[in-house]
């Protein structure tokens, strides 16, 4: 499913497409120079060859250099060059954590060793809960939502992502409330409450927040 983050990059790709006709005012041009930018910046980064060129083709005020800059982003878009390789990397790592976590909650599942079971299944809630906390923050990214970089947590995160008050619901009710239980299996891994965690617990979770992941992010 596609994420947010990649229509509002599409729109502005469309939108370029508008503004790159011959018969356009320099306006326009700027325009389309300035979300050419944009989108090369929040895909490949602004150390990317091409936002160099469309710099120097605006500072020249040469509207053909402009034109072509911004038609060369076109092109690289619909060949696929334009991917996100800090949003691979970020996927890559909650996806190896969701591995591991399971890897661990089955191992539980076939140990005969209490003590042991325990552990396991305190790390695998642990990494699950690390996941889903860095995927909320990258879906309050995505949609723009401040949040405090120092004091982030599951329920912080959370509470960004759902406030019907001010009408945003990026997340659902039934996601806020899962969410919460969920948070609620990380706390007690964190704060050593093993005992209270239950294996099928924790690889509903696991399940579950692999599920959320695919359905809001990239």
């Amino acid at each position: 499913m596609a994420s947010h983050e990649d229509a509002a990059i599409k729109a502005r790709i469309e939108r370029i497409r508008q503004l790159v006709q011959d018969k356009q005012s320099t306006v326009q041009f700027y325009e389309a120079a300035s979300l050419a930018q944009s989108v090369v910046y929040d895909t490949v980064g602004g150390s990317h060859p091409i936002m160099s060129a469309i710099e120097k083709a605006v500072a020249s005020a040469d509207w053909t250099k402009v034109l072509g800059t911004c038609r060369s982003v076109l092109t690289l878009f619909d060949q696929g060059a334009l991917k996100s390789p800090r949003l691979t990397i970020a996927r890559e790592i909650e996806t190896d954590f969701l591995d591991i976590a399971q890897a661990q909650a089955q191992a539980a599942e076939q140990s005969k060793d209490q003590t042991q079971k325990q552990i396991q299944l305190r790390i695998s809630a642990f990494l699950a809960g690390a996941s889903l906390e860095d995927a909320l923050r990258r879906l309050c990214d995505v949609h723009s939502l401040p949040y405090d970089p120092q004091r982030s947590s599951i329920s912080k995160f959370q509470a960004c992502l759902y406030q019907p008050s001010k009408q945003i619901e990026v997340i659902s009710q039934s996601e806020n409330k899962q969410i919460t239980a969920w948070g609620d299996t990380r706390n007690k891994a964190d704060h050593g409450k093993v005992g209270e965690i239950t294996h099928t617990e924790v690889l509903t979770m696991i399940m579950g927040v692999r599920s959320f992941i695919d359905k809001h992010l990239p």
